[in-house]
């Protein structure tokens, strides 16, 4: 029987680099020429205030910055959308790795990983990205970020939302007949509120004799609880909005039938869950499957009819509890081009038609 080959044995070279605290840090190489390399690096790295002893994963450090950086400053929504992005599209590829070796190769890789995905989600992971290695690099423990100023999002990007027609509005609203997702529609149509705002919505938020919804609370939807906040998304989104007669008065009626201190509830008087939410959004998906209708769609088309209805844009702006103008303009910008298409032609027509 042949014997193993022998292991091939290396004597190793080292050199002590002196640290700028005084300690000592040793480096190893096989060869004078990978040693030298190998020195001249950490130098660099040293000289540029990172902490060369550091063995700070990146999966360590992310859940550091997770903790300090957003935890503190964002709501649950907000703070699960990033985990998400975190735990599946980035962990998996360099959670292990220490943040000071990871390459622009791998960042690429990530990126490259994601190429079927929507370009949303491709943003969201090169933003995090992005913050991470920001947020490493100002506590001296990488030199420079390896997520190039080059890497772009690419993708197909999300579909612009679309308002309803009025007649569209007025069909979804007739063909739904199930009390609670009829409820839920209305209140969308009638007052562009955000979706946690309808489910957080109390009756004590609505004074009937003043003829108007108060803007106060926001459910967080869970799968097995739904919380109820007094914090809303933003500080505009606390407002008062005009009840409209219709909606006045489906709510007079809905309310002597009400069980909960909430509009919107489960049969323990509870706000909905997510699971009752998704059951309450099928039956709407099914009344018009011709139509691609969303929580946010409606909230949309409320704000389309008041620029149709002719309200000024800080009117609109405090109504839908927009933060600052410029989101008010975004819709107003699809507003007024959808509301030109096929105007254009005929104008151009008639003006040469006037100078034949």
């Amino acid at each position: 029987m042949a014997k193993a080959a022998a292991k091939k044995k290396y004597n190793y070279l080292t050199k002590a680099l002196q640290l700028p605290d005084g300690t000592r840090k040793y480096i190893r190489a096989k060869t004078q020429a990978e040693l030298d390399e190998k020195v001249l690096k950490a130098q660099i790295l040293v000289n540029s205030g990172v902490d060369i002893c550091s063995e700070e994963t990146f999966g360590h450090f992310a859940q550091m910055w997770y903790d300090l950086y957003k935890k503190p400053n964002l709501r649950e929504n907000s703070l699960n959308a990033i985990k998400y992005v975190l735990n599946q599209h980035i962990l998996p590829f360099i959670g292990g790795y220490r943040l000071r070796d990871i390459t622009p190769m791998q960042i690429q890789a990530i990126m490259a990983s994601l190429s079927s995905k929507s370009n949303s989600l491709q943003s969201k992971v090169l933003i995090h990205l992005r913050s991470i290695f920001k947020a490493a690099q100002e506590n001296g423990l990488v030199a420079k970020s390896p997520v190039s100023s080059m890497l772009k999002p690419g993708g197909k990007k999300t579909a612009e939302k679309v308002a309803l027609a009025p007649q569209e509005s007025r069909l979804l609203v007739e063909r739904v007949q199930n009390p609670r997702a009829h409820t839920f529609l209305l209140i969308a149509l009638h007052t562009g509120m955000r979706r946690g705002e309808i489910l957080g919505l109390m009756w004590e938020d609505i004074d009937f004799g003043q003829r108007i919804v108060h803007v106060r609370h926001n459910a967080i939807l869970g799968k097995g609880e739904t919380s109820i906040h007094n914090t809303l998304k933003t500080d505009a989104g606390r407002r008062d909005i005009p009840l409209t007669d219709e909606l006045e008065a489906w709510l007079a009626n809905y309310k002597k039938r009400s069980h909960s201190k909430f509009v919107l509830a489960m049969q323990n008087g509870k706000p909905l869950t997510q699971s009752a939410y998704k059951s309450m959004w099928n039956l709407v998906e099914r009344e018009l499957p011709e139509t691609h209708v969303t929580a946010h769609v409606l909230r949309h088309t409320y704000v389309t009819r008041l620029f149709e209805a002719g309200l000024d844009i800080k009117e609109i702006q405090y109504l839908a509890g927009h933060s600052t103008v410029d989101m008010t303009l975004r819709v107003y910008t699809h507003y007024d081009r959808r509301s030109r298409e096929g105007k254009t032609a005929e104008k151009v027509r008639e003006a040469m038609r006037e100078n034949a």
